[in-house]
């Protein structure tokens, strides 16, 4: 059997939310040597370098409710015309943060490649469901995925087409425990699939599983949008936003097992990855083996263990 090939690309952006650190996140990430332990697995993996992006100092603020929009537009076209050249060619797109805000360009590529039959399954403890019309702090990783159902500015709802990029119903929120009022009032105008940090644990997995089954009834191809800080503190201490709050490592684990088996994933992008408040690079290796979950196979800590170990 031919390997599977994945299209790496890491993205240093940290405009969307301005969280220092996250921008040396993929290249943290080589540093952890995620390209031989992707192979170690069974993919075949490119690693296709860094997008540019222009530093801070380099750029002006703009429209403070819109932050940095022109070059977060700008840096996410580039990220959608390589996502959407990967999945185009039968490749899987694995797009390293950066910011929140590549997700609206990865995105967005994977549903132009894929005739918008694509849906999301988004963890991240917030919400990202605002606008430039009801943000509080004008940063667009706030932003993009009511942009990526179009709903929002027009730069980026508009982002690489004019076409909504995921339906709404193709929508599943995972791990949630922040959201703002503006955040809450879209959700229930608009009927927005979620799963919250509060539904898992008073409802259990097996109804976060539901969710899932109903969501690959739906639609054939699945996009995971992945930010550490859906995760708790105690395993992902290098996320930008580190959560007293979030998923365990059980929980997560099990989660990616199922939607790696169960549905069919063209992509994911990782985001908010801080080497600088990690601890013994362990949110990275977690990090590691939440992406090869995600898309149908198994590396661990025990995996990594057993390599370096070898003999001959």
């Amino acid at each position: 059997m031919e390997p599977q090939q994945i299209t790496l690309f890491g993205v240093p952006i940290d405009l969307g939310a301005e969280n220092l650190g996250v921008s040396i996140g993929p290249d943290a990430f080589r540093h952890q040597m995620i390209v031989e332990k992707l192979s170690s697995v069974g993919f075949q993996v490119n690693d296709a370098g860094n997008i540019k992006v222009r530093d801070h100092s380099e750029i002006n603020v703009g429209n403070p409710r819109l932050r940095y929009l022109e070059e977060v537009v700008r840096v996410n076209e580039e990220v959608a015309a390589k996502t959407e050249a990967a999945v185009k060619d039968g490749q899987l797109a694995l797009v390293l943060g950066g910011d929140t805000s590549i997700c609206l360009g990865a995105v967005s590529g994977a549903s132009i490649a894929l005739n918008g039959e694509l849906g999301l399954i988004y963890f991240d403890a917030h919400g990202d469901l605002n606008t430039d019309e009801t943000t509080l702090t004008g940063n667009i990783h706030g932003m993009q995925v009511a942009a990526l159902m179009g709903i929002g500015n027009e730069a980026l709802t508009k982002l690489h087409g004019d076409k909504v990029k995921i339906q709404k119903d193709n929508m599943l929120h995972v791990g949630g425990s922040n959201f703002d009022k503006a955040e809450m009032d879209l959700i229930e105008r608009e009927h927005i699939h979620m799963f919250t940090l509060f539904d898992l644990l008073s409802q259990g997995l097996q109804a976060a599983f539901a969710k899932v089954d109903a969501l690959v009834e739906r639609v054939p191809n699945l996009w995971v949008s992945l930010d550490l800080d859906v995760l708790d503190r105690l395993y992902a201490p290098g996320a930008g936003m580190p959560n007293n709050k979030g998923l365990s490592y059980r929980e997560i684990s099990v989660l990616a097992e199922y939607i790696g088996k169960k549905g069919n994933v063209r992509g994911l992008d990782l985001v908010e990855y801080s080497p600088l408040q990690d601890e013994q690079r362990k949110t990275a290796e977690l990090g590691i083996e939440l992406i090869t979950t995600f898309l149908g196979k198994n590396y661990s800590w025990y995996t990594g263990y057993l390599e370096e170990h070898r003999i001959g």
